[in-house]
């Protein structure tokens, strides 16, 4: 008995920067696009970081980390802190509404 091939069809966003990416490395593989497909579907399985490489929690870890180095090792200097927020009170809300109304010309 013969192998069997099994023809699986990928349809891609090109309007995601992660599926543009993929399909520029798929078109750069003239040969071996299945392996390469196989090696990245079970890399991506057997290692569970790969799932959450690019959740927003991993993304705000990993500058936190990259901008700590950066102070340690001083290549990052000078960063002020955030301005404080300014607190509404009665008294400068009316300000700013009479602000607001010389904007508007009234």
């Amino acid at each position: 008995m013969g192998d069997k091939v099994i023809r699986t069809y990928l349809n891609f966003n090109s309007y995601d920067f992660r599926h543009r990416k993929v399909m520029e490395i798929l078109s750069s593989k003239p040969r071996n696009k299945t392996e390469l497909v196989v090696n990245a579907v079970l890399h991506y399985i057997s290692c569970p970081e790969a799932a959450d490489e690019f959740s927003k929690e991993t993304m705000k870890r990993q500058i936190r980390e990259v901008i700590q180095e950066m102070l340690a090792d001083g290549s990052l200097t000078g960063l002020a802190a955030p301005p404080a927020a300014h607190e509404q009170t009665p008294e400068n809300a009316d300000d700013l509404s009479d602000m607001m109304a010389a904007f508007r010309g009234g």
